[in-house]
């Protein structure tokens, strides 16, 4: 039931630190809870160096079309936040304010590797548009807009070349790009009009939670824990602690995504898909062909589709914490179970007899000591081999027999009956 008027209150929604998904999905949230509990308006408290420019533009349109009176109360609006703010009806500058600098920017896909450089002109030319629409619809200033985002764009006396616009909040007001400069929260609500009396709307675990695990960091490790399980428990069937622990992450993974709005049905399977087809390529068909490349395309789409822009961040730092994973593992594990399939080639090489011996096993039969995956050691008689499979997996105890020996190469096939 709607609050009557006398009774509606302000609410007041912080957007604060970097804009990201879970952030536009609490905020979306938030305008639809004060809509639906008949606020007298809505106040943006805004404090940020940016972030995201497809969450930015949810967090905008959102803006834009709801239905209460709107306010921001900037204290800081870089980037992204200079869009956000302009798409509310009224700003408020706090002392020491400003807004601007929204040129996007391109990041290194691996942290604390080079610098930021400005993004392509077609991204620039697209978020400049965007910057000049909401401009329009709040009666604003559109060149001043523009020049926020596009540091080509010169406005006399009040733009350099090379520079993006960033106004101090006493700049903002005068070019009036800003309504009013405010001591104060309190002061902000009266001059705007608004009921003093306020709900403030925090986010909460689910959003925090979200915040931290879609952070492209954290995700590209939990990508990378949860392929590397995979892979050893496939090597170690029926130890399960490696695939507990890669489910275990994958799900984190999909979790962080689900909560902040970001992961489909769709992502989820794209991804096992992709996995699928990439450990068919590996272990079934070796070499590198069709169900490689269309596996590792269904990955990258995954990942592309959850992260958006920073799909390549994520993707990239993936890669980077599995090689690293898989180092550590066989570089210092190198005699333990999971690691053996791995080592074999050169254990075959120290230790295998001589190549007159070994082709005398060429059509001998005898019994998989170990699972073979496809490789692993076989007992020929009273002779223990290290041998591998044409591809296929056979269960250790199986009959076997040997079809071809290349040098220290013994390749087994299943016997059959």
């Amino acid at each position: 039931m709607m609050t009557s008027l006398a009774q509606a209150k302000t609410y007041v929604i912080p957007i604060e630190g970097t804009i990201d998904g879970p952030l536009a999905t609490f905020i979306e949230q938030s305008l639809d809870q004060a809509e639906r509990e008949g606020a007298s308006g809505v106040l943006f408290r805004v404090n940020t160096p940016g972030g995201r420019v497809d969450a930015a533009i949810r967090i905008t349109d959102r803006i834009l079309a709801s239905t209460l009176p709107t306010m921001a109360v900037v204290e800081n609006a870089f980037s992204a936040g200079a869009l956000i703010s302009l798409a509310a009806q009224q700003i408020m500058m706090l002392p020491g304010s400003s807004i601007g600098a929204a040129l996007p920017v391109a990041i290194s896909p691996i942290p604390f590797v080079g610098e930021p450089t400005p993004a392509d002109r077609k991204v620039i030319a697209a978020l400049r548009s965007k910057f000049r629409a909401v401009a329009e619809a709040r009666g604003r200033p559109v060149n001043l807009a523009e020049a926020m985002v596009d540091p080509e764009v010169v406005v006399q006396g009040i733009t350099i070349r090379g520079e993006p616009l960033t106004l101090s909040a006493k700049r903002a007001v005068e070019l009036k790009v800003a309504d009013a400069e405010v001591g104060s929260m309190r002061a902000a609500i009266e001059k705007a009009g608004f009921n003093i009396s306020t709900v403030e709307l925090q986010p909460g675990p689910q959003v925090r939670v979200a915040r931290f695990l879609t952070d492209p960091t954290v995700a590209a490790i939990l990508l990378a824990v949860g392929v590397l399980g995979l892979v050893l428990e496939f090597f170690t069937p029926g130890t399960f602690i490696p695939g507990i622990i890669g489910l275990t992450a994958l799900g984190l993974f999909f979790l962080g995504g689900f909560l902040a709005g970001l992961s489909t049905a769709l992502t989820i399977i794209l991804l096992f898909g992709g996995l699928l087809l990439v450990a068919i390529e590996l272990f079934v068909t070796p070499g590198f062909g069709i169900p490689g490349l269309i596996g590792l395309g269904l990955i990258g789409a995954s990942i592309y589709f959850t992260f958006g822009d920073e799909a390549v961040q994520v993707a990239a730092i993936a890669i980077i914490a599995l090689a690293v994973g898989v180092f550590i593992l066989f570089r210092y594990l190198p005699r333990v179970r999971v690691a053996r399939p791995f080592v074999l080639s050169n254990a075959v090489e120290e230790v295998a007899p001589p190549k007159y011996e070994l082709e005398t096993l060429l059509g001998a039969t005898g019994t998989a000591l170990t699972d073979l995956r496809p490789a692993g050691t076989a007992q020929f008689g009273d002779r223990r081999v290290d041998v591998v499979t044409a591809g296929e997996f056979i269960d250790r105890g199986q009959s076997i027999r040997v079809i071809q020996v290349e040098g220290p190469r013994v390749v087994v096939r299943r016997l059959e009956g």
